[in-house]
């Protein structure tokens, strides 16, 4: 599936925050090395921003067992503000 370049530019600028006080952090692509890969979540018609897609799926994280997650695709098709996403999450 590709990504419109809105899409990937969202990603690529919330790949670099922090939700501070949850349980699984955001983390960006540098940061996994040496981390072991549980799986991946996602999540789909999500009202709102991309912050609150995020929240989505750090809310599936955490659920997962996860102590970080990484945003690999966000994407609202194009007249909705329901948005889709699949992170990667890590132990």
């Amino acid at each position: 599936m590709k990504l419109p370049m809105l899409a990937i530019f969202f990603t690529a600028a919330l790949s670099s925050l922090s939700f501070a006080g949850q349980a699984a952090e955001q983390i960006n692509q540098e940061e996994v090395s040496h981390l072991t890969k549980l799986g991946v979540v996602s999540i789909s018609g999500v009202a709102g921003s991309p912050e609150d897609a995020i929240k989505a799926l750090e809310d599936k994280a955490n659920k997962a067992g996860a102590n970080y997650f990484k945003v690999i695709g966000l994407n609202n098709p194009g007249d909705s503000s329901h948005w889709m996403g699949v992170a990667e999450i890590y132990r």
